[in-house]
């Protein structure tokens, strides 16, 4: 719930500077549609892009297959692309990456070579129900996230800020302290790509700074490294509504910033901050309790 009230929170705003977002509209703080010649143009209030539609498509297959499944997942990116060839608009602004491994699995070619070489975070913006369902053991959690990202995302950047996200929901989920939660999962990133762990760890240290400043060293854009910092640093930095406020106004991938840091504050604090005034216009929230229950079912059915 918290990472699609992120994604809806940052959809109308995703790609612009933020610069742009404070001349425009202020701090987004209320769901809105995306503006007339936005690249998300026909998309309501509240409802989410392909960050939450990947994440349903990955926690479904899970639910169905009792556990995470390559095979099944890839599945399930195939139906979405068919979708693609009967409406443009369902795919929800996917990514090159993305949309290039879909075609290439449709095309025929198996799911072990259709991941791109790109260090964006379309691995990382997805992959917080391997982290709900296996959060008891930090291995499987690792070895789950990276094996979900090859399929579209191949590069060792994107590959780490997946670890870091599910390592990071994990670790939320037991009620660590976020810092604490912060330093776990840099230190399991980086032993996919030690730039990650070094990127990861400076942001303790901007959690006194002015929020510009803090986002300028972060970085904003698509890459894994970049959305996956600026999404801890709002994680840390804020409660949790205030967090997905800022990780939507930050300027750039505002989406996915503000629907990681929605991932990490739903599996440390629950659903109960998430405002009515979002909810009301959340889109799909009965498939999305739906689908949340049915991880937690599964979670309860891993050993220990």
């Amino acid at each position: 719930m918290g990472l699609a009230a992120g994604d809806a929170l940052g959809m109308p705003v995703e790609g612009l500077s933020r610069r742009e977002i404070k001349s425009v509209v202020g701090r987004v703080q209320d769901m809105m549609p995306a503006p007339v010649g936005h690249f998300h143009a026909g998309l309501r209030a509240g409802q989410y892009t392909d960050d939450t539609l990947q994440t349903l498509i990955l926690a479904e297959g899970m639910i169905e297959a009792g556990g995470f499944s390559a095979a099944r997942f890839c599945d399930g990116l195939r139906a979405w692309g068919e979708a693609w060839k009967l409406d443009t608009s369902c795919s929800r602004g996917a990514g090159l990456a993305t949309r290039s491994a879909v075609e290439a699995m449709m095309a025929g070619r198996d799911w072990q070579e259709t991941g791109v070489v790109l260090p964006t975070c379309g691995a990382a913006m997805r992959v917080a129900p391997v982290g709900l369902v296996y959060h008891r053991d930090l291995s499987l959690v690792a070895s789950y996230a990276k094996l979900q990202a090859a399929p579209t995302h191949c590069s060792a950047a994107a590959a780490a800020g997946a670890v870091a996200v599910a390592v990071g929901v994990s670790l939320s989920l037991l009620s660590l302290n976020r810092i604490r939660v912060l330093e776990m999962a840099a230190e399991q990133a980086g032993k996919v790509w030690p730039p990650m762990r070094e990127h990861l760890q400076r942001v303790p240290d901007l959690l006194d700074m002015d929020e510009e400043l803090a986002f300028s060293i972060t970085g904003t854009s698509p890459e894994a490294k970049d959305t996956v910092a600026a999404a801890f640093y709002c994680h840390l930095a804020h409660e949790p509504e205030e967090a997905l406020i800022a990780g939507a106004s930050a300027g750039g991938d505002t989406d996915s910033i503000a629907s990681i840091a929605g991932a990490l504050a739903g599996a440390a604090c629950g659903s109960g901050w998430i405002p009515n005034r979002w909810l009301e216009v959340l889109e799909g929230r009965q498939r999305l309790e739906r689908t949340a229950g049915g991880l937690a079912d599964l979670s309860a059915m891993i050993p220990d």
